[in-house]
Formats: structure tokens, sequence, C-alpha cells
């Protein structure tokens, strides 16, 4: 299994972190130089973004964060595309993984024919201060059991693209997205008009700690507010209760990938 590790040039200490996990666990893994959305310009963004989709299905400007890290995504897409990677994980260089991870890899077999992409870490939200996690609301209708683990559907946004399981088909549908930029690029991972996507639970992979509290590749500070414990299980309450009906609704059949 391919494993392509997006890092920042000037990110040494998160390289020096994710080359010692890989070789710990002795994968085959490639550092993808990432690009830095900072040194964007404006004439250059203007280029790059389809602007009005943009401000139609994002209803703003993307950060140039946002924007590095959809360009950076792309950068493993099209090598991929360019030499004939069937399937890969993508892991961001502030990922991190255990064992689990590769046993679970193990049962590659087993995934839905139809899956183009697995998210092994997502969730609604994660607080930064505490750990706090809201998971990603998902369909009751669907669950492939894989050893201790469950394939689902999502049925609203799962955040993060800091660990995924990708195949050449899914890299080839993402890219028709990333002509021209609209959406971060975890809209897209999980929306299923976009490509055949799936979300593991239990997740496997995490953002580790010891970088939560920065990112290297975007500049959203958003979840960066403190809130207390209560507030957050009422959060965590008004999001089940939200997609508790949309759940039980029957998901739309994926189109079957022949593999």
């Amino acid at each position: 299994m391919k494993f392509l590790i997006i890092n920042l040039k000037k990110a040494i200490k998160r390289k020096e972190y994710i080359v010692n996990l890989c070789q710990k666990y002795k994968l085959d893994y490639e550092i993808i130089e990432a690009v830095d959305g900072k040194t964007i310009d404006k004439n250059e963004y203007l280029n790059i973004v389809s602007y009005d989709k943009m401000l139609q299905f994002h209803k703003r400007e993307l950060g140039l964060g946002e924007l590095g890290c959809s360009l950076s995504h792309k950068k493993c897409y099209e090598k991929m595309l360019q030499e004939d990677i069937n399937h890969a994980i993508i892991l961001e260089d502030d990922a991190y993984f255990d064992e689990r991870l590769l046993n679970f890899l193990k049962y590659i077999n087993e995934f839905p024919k139809d899956l183009e992409l697995l998210l092994l870490g997502h969730q609604r939200q994660v607080y930064n201060d505490d750990g706090f996690r809201i998971e990603s609301p998902y369909s009751r209708r669907f669950a492939k059991k894989i050893a201790n683990y469950k394939i689902r559907r999502l049925i609203a946004r799962g955040n993060g693209t800091y660990g995924y399981f990708i195949t050449k088909n899914g890299a080839l549908k993402l890219l028709s997205h990333l002509e021209k930029i609209y959406l971060p690029i975890d809209s897209l991972t999980c929306n299923e008009k976009v490509l055949n996507t799936y979300a593991l639970f239990p997740v496997l992979v995490y953002t580790h700690e010891n970088f939560m509290l920065e990112s290297s590749t975007q500049d959203d500070k958003k979840f960066l507010k403190k809130r207390s414990k209560i507030s957050k299980y009422i959060k965590k309450f008004h999001i089940f209760v939200k997609y508790f009906l949309p759940s039980l609704r029957k998901v739309r059949p994926y189109e079957n990938i022949d593999c």
C-alpha cells in the first residue's frame, strides 16, 4: 500500500515526526511537498478558483490556507494517475495512527466494491482545548462490518482530510472538481455527489495532539475558541437530533465500479 504524505517544506519538525512514524511501521511512503497558500497572490488566486461557483456553493471566499490544502491534495491525485497507482493512503503530516490501521488495511478485499474513498479520520467537530469530539453524522441504513469496525455512509460533512484511503477512480473524480477550485477539499472528500465516499467508525487516524493548536496548510482558527463542557454536550445532542431523521432515510445506491 502506497502512503502519500503531504508536508510543507518549511514544516521540518512535522516531517521528522511523520517520517519516523512511517519508518516505525516500515511503510512504502513518499513525501509530497505541500503548496503554501500564503504565497498565492491575488491574480494567481483568481486564476485557480471558480469565483462565482465558490460564492454560490461556499458562500464566501476560500482562505489561502484552504486553497493551499486543496492544491496539495490535488498533487497526490495527479501523482496517482501519472504513476498508475490503483489505491493509496493520503495523510497530512500531523496525522497519528498505530498498528490498528495497518491491521485494518489487510481487509481491503472486503471493502465495498463501489468504494472510491474511505475516510479513516474525520469528525463533525473536534475542540482543540480538550479533544472533545462530535462524530460525523451517518446513515443508519448502511453498515459494512469489518473486524471491530464499521464502514458507513455519511449524511452530512465528515470534516478532515488528515487520513483517507482512495482509489485511482476516486482521484480522477476529485480532479474533475479541482480544475477550478470552489470548495475546501474536505467538502469534496465527504460528498457523495462527487464520488462514492464512505467513512470508518471508529476512526483509525487522528490529528496528533502536539499539532492540534497549529496548522501548516490552513489558516482557519474558528475552532480554537473555548466552550464549557456542558455547551459541548449540548451541541453534540443538537447534532444528534438534527440528523436523526435523515439518518433513517434510505441511501441512494452508488454506481458500481469494476475492480
